[in-house]
C-alpha cells in the first residue's frame, strides 16, 4: 500500500508512539497490522486503543475481546475504554452517531496523553472520504464540508485515507489477518450506509472511478478552503473580546468579499468556543442580513442560545448561557450581589446626596417585594416630568447605552414592575419625596 500520505504529513514520528484506534473491523485491523509492519522503518512504536460504545451488548463485548486477544498475541500494548453513548446522546441532545464520535475521540485523546503518544491513527479510507463528501453535499454545505476528511487534524492522522477498500481487503487476505463484521454497517436506517450501498454503486455506472474523482476534488477544495480560512483568521485579529462576547466593526465585516463574510462570522463563533453544529448556512445569512440592513440596536437569536446583535457601529456575538446573573432579592438594609454588581441597601429620612451609581426610591418601595435583575423586553417606566411610559429599551437608547451596556445595567423591580434602572432614572411612582423615608441603593462594580 502507498505511503505517500504518511511521508507527506509526517504521520509516523521517529522515536515516538502512534496510538491506533481499532474497532476490530477490516479497516482498523488493516491499519494496525500495516503500522506494525512500518514501525521499524520509521522508528516508531505502535499501541492499540478500542472504545466500547455500550450499544451492541454482547456483540460489542465480543469485539473488544477480539481486539484485546489479537493484540496480546502480537505483543501490542492495548487500551480499552467504555461509555454509555445512548445516555450521553440524551443528556446533550446529540445524535447517537455524534455522541459515539465525541466520546470515542475524547477517550483516544485522553489515552494518547496518558501514554505520551504523539499521533492517533484512525482507519478512514478513500471510500469513507467519498461518502463524507456526498453526505455533506446532500445535506447542504460549503467548501469545508466538500473538502471531506482531512488527512491530519491535530494529533489525529489517517494513513489509509487514499487507500481503496479493495486494497484493504487484499492486504488482509494476503496476510491472513482476521477481523470482525459490525452488522450496523449494513443497516439502511443509517444514511451513510445507503450512500455506500445504493448511491455509490449507481454513480460507478457513470464513472467507475467516482470515488477517486470525489476525493481528488475534495483535495483541491481543501486547499482553497484552507486559504480562505487563513484570510478570515487575519480579519479576526480585529475582533474585540468582551467577556462572553466578540465584537467586530460592522464596516470592517461588510467591506470584505462575500466569500469571507460568512467565514469571519464562523471564526468569531470559534473564538467564543461556540459549537457550530446547529448553526447552518441560513443562520449565517440571517446574521449578515442583520449586519447589513438592520438598525443600530437590532438583534436575532441563533441556536443554542447564541445572540447576534448590532451594537451601533459594531457587530456582536454573545455565547448562549452567558447571562450569569440571577435575580437578587433586596432587603431594606443590607447587601446583595447581581452579576458584576454589589448593591448596598439602606433606608434614610431627609436629604440624600445624588451620585452616578446611586438610585433613590421613595418609601413605596418598602411595602412590596424588591429585587434587582436584568432588563426585560416587556418592561416600561414613566420618568418624572413625562406623561407617558416608555419601554426600557427606548430609555436605554435615550440614555446613550450600547447593547452591551444595557445587558450589564441593573433594573430594580418593585412588586414585579420596573421601578428604576441604573444610568436611566426612577419611575415617577417611586420618585423620592422630600419629607418621606427614602430607599437608597448604591452600586459597586465587583
Amino acid at each position: 500500500m502507498k505511503q505517500d500520505l504518511i511521508q507527506t504529513y509526517d504521520m509516523l514520528p521517529s522515536g515516538g508512539t502512534v496510538l491506533c484506534a481499532v474497532s476490530g473491523g477490516a479497516d482498523s485491523m488493516c491499519l494496525l497490522a500495516w503500522l506494525l509492519e512500518l514501525g521499524p522503518k520509521y522508528g516508531c512504536a505502535v499501541a492499540a486503543a478500542h472504545y466500547n460504545h455500550g450499544l451492541r451488548g454482547a456483540q460489542g463485548d465480543a469485539d473488544e475481546a477480539f481486539v484485546r486477544d489479537w493484540c496480546a498475541g502480537h505483543s501490542v500494548p492495548f487500551y480499552a475504554g467504555r461509555g454509555d453513548v445512548a445516555s450521553a446522546a440524551k443528556e446533550h441532545g446529540w445524535s447517537i452517531e455524534e455522541a459515539g464520535r465525541n466520546l470515542r475521540y475524547a477517550f483516544l485523546s485522553e489515552t494518547a496523553e496518558q501514554i505520551g503518544a504523539l499521533r492517533v491513527a484512525t482507519a478512514h479510507n478513500r471510500g469513507d472520504n467519498a461518502e463524507t463528501v456526498l453526505l455533506n453535499l446532500i445535506r447542504g454545505t460549503g467548501l469545508t464540508g466538500l473538502s471531506g476528511i482531512a488527512p491530519v487534524r491535530g494529533i489525529f492522522v489517517r494513513p489509509l485515507l487514499d487507500t481503496p477498500r479493495q486494497e484493504i481487503e487484499d492486504y488482509l487476505a494476503g496476510r491472513g489477518i482476521p477481523h470482525v463484521e459490525d452488522r450496523t454497517n449494513t443497516d439502511p436506517a443509517h444514511t451513510r450506509n445507503r450512500i455506500r450501498h445504493e448511491v455509490l454503486p449507481l454513480l460507478r455506472q457513470l464513472n467507475p472511478r467516482v470515488e477517486e474523482a470525489l476525493v481528488q476534488t475534495a483535495g483541491v477544495l481543501r486547499q482553497e478552503d484552507a486559504y480562505l480560512h487563513t484570510a478570515a483568521e487575519r480579519v479576526c485579529r480585529q475582533v474585540e473580546r468582551r467577556g462572553e462576547s466578540a465584537a467586530l466593526e460592522r464596516k470592517a465585516l461588510l467591506e470584505l468579499p462575500a466569500a469571507l463574510q460568512g467565514r469571519v462570522v464562523r471564526s468569531m463563533l470559534d473564538l467564543l468556543q461556540i459549537s457550530k453544529k446547529d448553526i447552518g448556512a441560513r443562520h449565517i445569512r440571517a446574521v449578515l442580513d442583520l449586519v447589513r440592513r438592520s438598525g443600530p440596536t437590532a438583534q436575532i437569536s441563533l441556536p443554542r442560545g447564541v445572540v447576534a446583535k448590532n451594537d451601533c457601529d459594531f457587530f456582536v456575538l454573545t455565547a448562549g448561557g452567558s447571562r450569569p446573573w440571577q435575580c437578587a432579592a433586596l432587603s431594606p438594609v443590607g447587601e446583595a450581589v447581581l452579576g458584576p454588581w454589589r448593591i448596598e441597601c439602606r433606608v434614610q429620612r431627609g436629604a440624600a446626596e445624588k451620585k452616578p451609581l446611586r438610585l433613590i426610591l421613595n418609601n413605596a418601595a418598602l411595602h412590596a417585594p424588591v429585587c434587582a435583575d436584568r432588563w426585560r423586553e416587556s418592561g416600561r417606566m414613566t420618568l418624572p416630568g413625562k406623561d407617558s411610559s416608555r419601554s426600557l429599551k427606548r430609555l436605554f437608547v435615550d440614555a446613550g447605552l450600547s447593547v452591551r451596556e444595557r445587558e450589564e445595567t441593573p433594573v430594580i423591580y418593585v412588586g414585579g414592575r420596573p421601578a428604576a434602572a441604573l444610568f436611566v432614572g426612577v419611575d415617577r411612582a417611586f420618585a423620592e419625596k422630600e419629607r418621606e423615608w427614602k430607599y437608597i441603593l448604591d452600586f459597586y462594580k465587583r
